[in-house]
């Protein structure tokens, strides 16, 4: 699978075990760039919390490593259901979950982290799935105002372990008839 962006023609496969130390060090330079921006969401993937995580999603999941060249340079996971942030709603059978999606700053600015929300919407759609479902720290308004600005509808929000407080989102991802 491939995938035309400003940046270059990016390689598309599903990560492995193998593939921990690429996620990771494209989820931590998203983590830092954050920060550094006064956004502390992502400073888990430091801890053990977000090692552990990763491992289970590798594991478990549907983790994707997009490739520029041989060089890793973004990352996203899509799950068939979502219990722990969706309630009884994820486990409905209608939607893919959006998680984890981060970009290396050297393709930054230049759309591809668009692009990868738009073909994890589509891969969702290829499944008969009629809902993209993604969630994001309530306070980072920034982000919340991307994802509506690309169809994502909020849901209202919900407060996860440890007091987080996420917003939920939800576009349709099968052509309406």
């Amino acid at each position: 699978m491939c995938l035309d962006t400003k940046a270059g023609m990016l390689k598309i496969a599903r990560a492995a075990s193998a593939d921990y130390d690429a996620v990771m060090a494209i989820l931590r330079e998203a983590a830092d760039w954050l920060s550094a921006r006064g956004n502390p969401q992502w400073q888990h993937w430091y801890m053990d919390f977000g090692e552990r995580m990763l491992r289970e999603r590798l594991e478990h999941q549907e983790v994707y490593l997009f490739r520029l060249d041989s060089t890793p340079v973004g990352t996203l996971a899509i799950q068939w259901s979502d219990p722990d942030v969706w309630s009884e709603r994820g486990l409905d059978a209608l939607a893919g979950y959006i998680h984890g999606m981060g970009i290396a700053r050297s393709v930054g600015g230049q759309r591809v982290g668009q692009q990868m929300l738009e073909w994890a919407v589509e891969t969702i759609a290829t499944r008969v799935r009629r809902f993209a479902r993604l969630d994001a720290m309530a306070s980072n308004e920034p982000l919340c105002r991307y994802y509506e600005e690309r169809g994502f509808r909020p849901l209202g929000t919900v407060v996860l372990a440890g007091n987080f407080t996420t917003r939920l989102f939800e576009r349709e991802a099968l052509p309406t008839i």
